[in-house]
């Protein structure tokens, strides 16, 4: 059964250090992502608003997590074995983001 996953913006950060060695002058967080923020995906497709550089890192896992995988061994990792933790590939200001198999709508 294929499932929906979705993507919960958990936390935007800034590495302060590594900001004012290599960023612009008042560099922030993400100005795409905030916590809280909820996006579905079908397990193929990147949802709609949901920034290509937070995409890219979890789309295999989503497909995977959508056709019933394990993103891990079980019990070695996460709690629950349809959820994980990841974040995007942005270095200086990473969006930590938590997703999970759900009921398709």
């Amino acid at each position: 059964m294929k499932r929906d996953v979705r993507i919960t913006i958990l936390k935007s950060e800034v590495d302060e250090r590594l900001a004012e060695e290599y960023a612009i002058p008042n560099f922030g967080p993400c100005p795409f992502h905030k916590a809280g923020q909820v996006f579905v995906s079908d397990g193929e497709h990147k949802p709609n608003g949901l920034c290509e550089y937070a995409w890219k890192p979890i789309e295999a896992m989503v497909a995977s997590l959508s056709h019933g995988e394990l993103l891990q061994p079980k019990g070695t990792w996460m709690r629950d074995d349809d959820k994980g933790v990841f974040a995007c590939v942005d270095g200086l200001r990473p969006v930590i983001m938590l997703i999970e198999a759900i009921d398709a709508e």
